[in-house]
């Protein structure tokens, strides 16, 4: 309901126009609603984010009054949309940026929380998961005035999602805040809808494991500017909706997902409740006994509830069950086990030598970033080298085998032509047993290696001849020999 369309005349509130009419339709229908508020109006602070004491009080008593109105069906107030991006927190000389915003909270506070304690008023609205961010805002005192963080972590995988949520947790906690964390908007926005639906389901369980409150699929129709999103489109249920109507019908009801101990770092599982479990992980067969039903990620029955072909596409196992791995040909995955697993990351200077990447937090998101440079960076499903050809510092995968064994290693690297491209290898031990450059597309790399107990094999991504555009997606794969499936560019 936005400010400019119930406060029409400066200084005169009225609900009276066709947005209205359709929040009381939907109160009426029953629906329970989260409100976004944005904080500008053309008659106040010209039109910028409220930043002087009159607007920000204008806006809270708007706000209020939207309260008044239709409170009884209002769960949330989400104060700002994504503010961490553009240019929105642009203020005039002497107002602080974080103590601004923190002001405009406080004054939503005290304005509705005396006559509307049960709605929660949700602050720090990031595009992403933005704890570096958020942690200014946290600096200066917003969780004093907030019920709830706001964050819309949309991502191409979930796998990033459990240590970006544990960041935030973790950051929160460290202000002795009991704020909770709201995914007001989230989605995966992939023209190949079953997989959408698959990452929606592994997007639900993750963040119920990790400690998020309430989230929200963005959208329900598809819309011309965001046309994978759409849980419907005009009147075609996609396998989205499918996997977000199961989801909340079959498992959200059962309680908080917990992580389940299979004794596989290539298995993942969740358990709803008590009986029903969420898996995926490397291609296998698991052994279940005490099924009573199983499903795919749209909810769909499967017909053998004892013997489930499992994947990197989640499964779900109704009952109070043990399971038992099988055998798989892939051994190790850099989407599936990012941060967890044998996998360790690094930057690699020209000289060889390695600096250990750390987990930090940005404006945006967070990743494993090096103390030697500021541009490298790697992530779930990609990253980015830095400087140039004479001075290289590369972005590195490692893993280290666990035991002596022969393995076929496959990685996919893709960028966008911007730049000279990359330079791609995977090593051995520091050998390089292939390499190329991406310049852009798709590019594969494949190689056989003879492993002992202790080896490391590389994935090794560098900067080319000159800095800028090196960006690139990547995911690799390790199979043992005579297994080996295929890698995708994620």
């Amino acid at each position: 309901m936005p400010w400019s369309f119930g406060e029409r005349v400066k200084g005169t509130i009225a609900f009276t126009d066709e947005t209205a009419q359709k929040l009381d339709t939907a109160c009426d229908r029953g629906f329970r609603l989260i409100l976004t508020q944005i904080p500008t109006h053309d008659a106040y602070d010209g039109g910028s984010f409220a930043y002087s004491a009159d607007a920000q009080g204008a806006f809270a008593k708007y706000v209020n009054a939207v309260a008044d109105r239709w409170g009884e069906c209002i769960v949330a107030f989400e104060i700002g949309n994504e503010i961490n991006g553009g240019n929105q927190l642009s203020f005039p000389s002497g107002y602080d940026p974080d103590a601004t915003v923190v002001a405009l909270m406080k004054a939503v506070h005290d304005a509705v929380k005396p006559s509307h304690p049960a709605i929660a008023i949700l602050g720090g609205s990031t595009n992403m998961i933005g704890t570096g961010f958020q942690k200014k805002l946290f600096d200066a005192g917003m969780l004093k005035y907030a019920d709830g963080v706001a964050v819309h972590p949309y991502s191409r995988h979930a796998d990033g999602l459990p240590l970006e949520l544990a960041k935030l947790r973790e950051t929160i906690d460290s202000y002795g805040s009991d704020a909770e964390i709201w995914a007001t908007e989230f989605g995966h926005d992939v023209p190949d809808y079953e997989e959408a639906a698959a990452q929606a389901l592994k997007s639900v369980t993750l963040m119920s494991a990790a400690d998020v409150d309430v989230a929200v699929w963005y959208a329900l129709l598809e819309e011309q500017w965001y046309p994978n999103f759409g849980l419907y489109s005009g009147g075609t249920k996609r396998p989205m909706a499918h996997t977000i109507d199961f989801a909340q019908r079959k498992l959200m009801a059962r309680g908080r997902a917990t992580k389940v101990d299979v004794g596989n770092d290539m298995i993942f599982a969740y358990r709803f409740g008590s009986d029903a479990t969420v898996v995926w992980g490397a291609p296998q067969t698991l052994s279940v006994s005490g099924a009573d039903a199983a499903y795919d990620y749209k909810g769909q029955a499967l017909s053998d509830s004892a013997s489930i072909a499992i994947s990197p596409r989640p499964t779900v196992i109704m009952g109070d069950i043990t399971m038992r791995a099988g055998a798989s040909g892939l051994i190790a995955d850099t989407v599936l086990q990012y941060g967890q697993g044998a996998w360790r990351y690094f930057a690699r200077n020209a000289q060889g030598a390695y600096d250990e990447l750390s987990y930090r937090s940005r404006w945006y998101d967070s990743l494993f970033m090096s103390d030697w440079d500021g541009t490298l960076a790697l992530k779930a499903d990609g990253g980015v080298p830095a400087r140039t050809g004479s001075d290289p510092m590369r972005v590195v995968w490692r893993y280290t085998a666990p035991k002596a064994m022969q393995v076929t290693v496959m990685g996919c690297f893709a960028k966008s032509p911007d730049g000279d491209g990359i330079d791609i290898s995977i090593a051995r031990n520091g050998t390089v047993s292939t390499s190329d450059i991406v310049s852009g597309g798709e590019k594969r790399l494949r190689t056989d290696l003879s492993l002992a107990q202790g080896d490391h094999v590389e994935f090794i991504a560098g900067p080319n001849q000159t800095y800028g555009g090196d960006d690139f997606d990547f995911r690799g794969r390790i199979f043992l020999q005579g297994q080996a499936g295929s890698v995708s560019c994620p």
